[in-house]
Parts: C-alpha cells; structure tokens; sequence
C-alpha cells in the first residue's frame, strides 16, 4: 500500500478503522466532492446524531460537512490533490476539555502533541487506482486514556463504521454524477471491491 500523510501522522494507533468504495471518477472531482459534500447529503449520519442529541437539531446550514467538522474544533491537518486528512487533539478531562489549539501549522502541532490526557484522532480520504477510501487512527499519550477510549470505543465502533460507509457512498455517487455531467464521464475500467478494515489494538500492545 502506498504510503500517505496519515502515515506520517499517526504511524501505530490503539485504534484503526478502514473502509472502501470503487469509484468511477478522476481523483480530483472525488476529492472536491469529499470536501463539499454537506450534512443533508448524509441521511444516516444525520439521524444517528438526532438519536444521540435526544432529537436536538444542529445548524450545519449549507456549509460542507468536513467544513462544519473544523469549525466546531477539528482541523484541517492536510490537504492536497491526493489526500484530505481532518483530525484533532483532543483532551478528555480538566476544564478545557475538548480539542486542543494546535498552533500556525496544524500538522506539526499534532505530531508534536504528547502532552498526557489527550487522545489524537485523524482520518482520510484517498482516491487510488480506482479505490475511493477513507481511514481513521487514534492514538492516545498515556495508558489512562488509552484505557477511556477504548471503552468508548466499544459503544461508537459500530455506527462510526455505518456512517463511513454512507460518507463513501455518498461521495461516490455525487462524484460519479459529476463526471457523468461533464465531457469525460466516468472511467470504463472495473473498480475494484469495497472493503472495510478494522483493527484495534489492547492498551500497550504494538503496532506493527
């Protein structure tokens, strides 16, 4: 597998969650649509956050999703013709609980993160020979946290996967219609098949 900015981002997580979709569109119209792509367009996304807001509504508006993620304290860790990587450092106890400022260069600021009681959270999006995929990691700076998160894991694992695939989907069919739209249309070849991947590692264990 080709080495990506995640890479360099978190190279051993607690936890990774990796899924696919074959898509038929330039990497370029499927990345745009992965960055414009709004909360209306997620329907599933959307009445699982009613579910966990006790029907409360949130005002995304027409802003784009991934834009709506880094106002409310993500950040746009990198962006480029071949990856879109959004992410946070997130401090799970004290007053300023929450994501924490990382600083002029986001990606620096969250690589260089190591202060104790934070647990760092980044995912993708990609588009390679075909393979429209997005990956999430989560690394945590000390074992307490790596504890908590893994218990919270366990409740959110099954429907961060549901909403993932539905972001992919998503994005897929828009992006597909776009190119359809436009004078090349969608590339002839057979794309490959959609795969989900999903790893999580015990408090202390390595990485590979």
């Amino acid at each position: 597998m080709t080495a990506t900015r995640l890479d360099e981002l978190i190279p051993e997580w607690d936890v990774r969650d990796r899924h696919t979709q074959p898509v038929r569109a330039p990497r370029a119209e499927v990345l745009r649509t992965a960055r414009e792509l709004q909360f209306k367009d997620l329907p599933m996304m959307h009445l699982l956050m009613r579910v966990g807001t006790l029907g409360t509504k949130r005002g995304q508006g027409k802003r784009p999703f991934l834009d709506s993620m880094v106002a409310g304290g993500f950040s746009w860790l990198h962006r480029d013709d071949d990856e879109l990587i959004v992410g946070a450092a997130v401090r799970t106890g004290g007053s300023d609980k929450g994501p924490s400022p990382l600083g002029d260069d986001p990606f620096t600021g969250f690589q260089r993160l190591t202060e104790p009681g934070h647990y760092k959270v980044a995912f993708n999006f990609r588009v390679d020979d075909g393979e429209l995929s997005t990956e999430t990691r989560v690394i945590s700076t000390d074992d307490a946290t790596r504890r908590k998160f893994a218990r919270y894991w366990k409740v959110i694992r099954l429907p961060s996967g549901v909403i993932r695939i539905e972001w992919l989907q998503s994005i897929r069919k828009e992006s597909e219609r776009r190119a359809a739209a436009g004078p090349q249309g969608p590339a002839a070849e057979q794309p490959p098949t959609a795969r989900d991947d999903q790893t999580t590692r015990t408090p202390g264990e390595q990485s590979a």
